[in-house]
C-alpha cells in the first residue's frame, strides 16, 4: 500500500503549488506513474534520503510539465513551431555519447538542454544570464548533494548547470525517464520502459523543446540519450528530418561502466544495495538497447541514411576527422570557427579531469563468458565500429 506522500493525488497537488498552473493537458503521465509507484514503495528499498529524492523528482517533473501547458496556452504560436532537423546521439551507455553532445554543443549555433533549463521550466523565459543569476546556486547545491551521497559520480559523469543534459529530462514531464531505474532498483519500472508505446511521451518531448528554444531562436538542436534506441520508430514519427548519430563501444567494457554507474547512484539512495543481484539485469537491459537498434536498421533499410556510426575509440584517437566526418553527414560545413570550439572544448575536459572510475566485471558476478551472448548480435552487426 501506498504511503500517503506518494499517493498521486498528494503529488499532483504539490506540483499544481510549485507551478501555480493545474492543466496538466492529459493523464498520460499516468502510465508511467503506476509502475513508478510499485518500484517505489516494493522494489527500491529507498532510505528516507532516496524517498525525498525520488519524489522530488516526480513533483518536479510535473510541475515543468505544467509550466509547459501553461506556457503553450498563453504562446500558441510558438508552441506549434517547428524542430528543423535535429542531431540526435543514441547508442549504448558509457560509449562517448556525452563528450560527444558535450563537444557538438560547444560549437557555433548549435543548441543542446542545459541541466538549468530543465531542472526548473520555471527559469528558462526569466533568466537572462545563467552565469551570475543567483537561482543557478539552488541547482549547484542540488548537485553537490549527489556527489556527496555518491562520491565516486563526478569521475564518472560530471556535471554542473550549464553544460548539456539528455534527453530523459525531457521525458521526464511524461514520467518516462530512465533516470527512475538508473538510480534506484525498479524492474517493474523499467519492465514498463521495454514494453511502452512512446508516441505520446515524443510527442511530449517536443513540445518541451518548442518551450525551450524560445530562448535561442534559429540554433540547431543537438540531443543525447541511450533510451532513443528502445523507441526509434516513435522518435523518427515524431521527428521526420532526425539524423541520428550511433555511438559504439566495446560492450563488455561498456557494461562494466554502466553497472558501476547504476551501483554507485543507487547507494546513494538505498541502504541496501545488492549489485550481483542487479548487475545481470542492468546488463540485459544495456543488451536490449543495442538489440533493438540494430534490429531497427536491419528492419527499415530506408532509414539507414540517417545514421551515421561513431566510433569510441577513434573518436578518442582522431577527433578532428571524426567531428568532421559527423559534420558532413549533418550537411553542415565543417567551418575553422567549429572546429576550433569543439577541440578547444576537447582539450578542457579531459578524460579523468574529476577522477578515475575503477570496476572490474567480478564485483557485479559478471564476467566475458556471461556477457557475450547478449551481445553477440550487436557485435556481429557494427564490428567495425567496436
Amino acid at each position: 500500500m501506498l504511503s500517503d506522500d506518494f499517493l498521486p493525488a498528494a503529488l499532483r497537488e504539490d506540483a499544481v503549488r510549485k507551478a501555480g498552473a493545474d492543466d496538466f493537458s492529459s493523464d498520460s503521465y499516468m502510465a508511467a506513474l503506476e509502475p513508478l509507484l510499485h518500484s517505489i514503495e516494493h522494489e527500491m528499498r529507498l532510505n528516507e534520503r532516496g524517498r525525498s529524492e525520488i519524489r522530488e523528482r516526480i513533483v518536479d517533473a510535473l510541475a515543468n510539465r505544467l509550466t509547459v501547458v501553461a506556457w503553450e496556452k498563453a504562446n500558441p504560436e510558438q508552441a506549434t513551431a517547428p524542430i528543423e532537423a535535429p542531431i540526435i546521439i543514441l547508442g549504448l551507455p558509457r560509449t562517448g555519447s556525452s563528450i560527444l553532445h558535450e563537444t557538438l554543443a560547444a560549437a557555433p549555433g548549435m543548441r543542446t538542454p542545459l541541466i538549468w533549463e530543465v531542472r526548473d521550466y520555471s527559469l528558462v523565459h526569466e533568466v537572462t544570464d545563467a552565469s551570475s543569476d543567483p537561482r543557478m546556486e539552488a541547482i549547484e547545491a542540488a548537485i553537490a548533494r549527489k556527489n556527496a551521497a555518491a562520491p565516486d559520480y563526478a569521475a564518472m559523469h560530471y556535471e554542473n548547470p550549464h553544460i548539456p543534459m539528455e534527453c530523459v529530462a525531457l521525458t521526464m514531464i511524461d514520467l518516462v525517464s530512465t533516470q527512475y531505474s538508473t538510480i534506484a532498483w525498479a524492474p517493474t519500472y523499467r519492465r514498463f520502459l521495454l514494453s511502452h508505446d512512446a508516441r505520446e511521451t515524443y510527442a511530449w518531448h517536443r513540445r518541451a523543446l518548442r518551450f525551450l528554444q524560445v530562448r535561442t531562436p534559429g540554433k540547431r538542436w543537438v540531443l543525447k540519450a541511450p533510451m532513443h534506441s528502445l523507441f526509434i520508430a516513435a522518435l523518427i514519427e515524431t521527428y521526420p528530418d532526425a539524423i541520428l548519430l550511433q555511438t559504439h563501444r566495446e560492450p563488455i567494457k561498456v557494461v562494466g561502466s554502466f553497472c558501476s554507474l547504476c551501483a554507485t547512484l543507487r547507494r546513494a539512495w538505498s541502504d541496501d544495495v545488492r549489485p550481483e543481484e542487479q548487475a545481470p539485469q542492468d546488463a540485459a537491459y544495456a543488451a536490449e538497447l543495442v538489440r533493438r537498434a540494430v534490429q531497427f536498421r536491419r528492419n527499415h533499410p530506408q532509414e539507414q541514411a540517417r545514421f551515421h556510426d561513431v566510433a569510441f575509440k577513434r573518436f578518442m584517437a582522431e577527433q578532428e576527422a571524426t567531428l568532421s566526418e559527423i559534420f558532413v553527414h549533418c550537411g553542415m560545413p565543417f567551418t575553422d570557427a567549429a572546429r576550433d570550439a569543439m577541440l578547444d572544448y576537447l582539450e578542457a575536459r579531459p578524460r579523468n579531469k574529476h577522477g578515475t572510475h575503477s570496476y572490474t566485471l567480478e564485483q557485479f558476478g559478471l564476467s566475458p563468458e556471461k556477457l557475450e551472448p547478449l551481445f553477440r548480435d550487436y557485435v556481429a552487426a557494427c564490428r567495425e565500429f567496436i
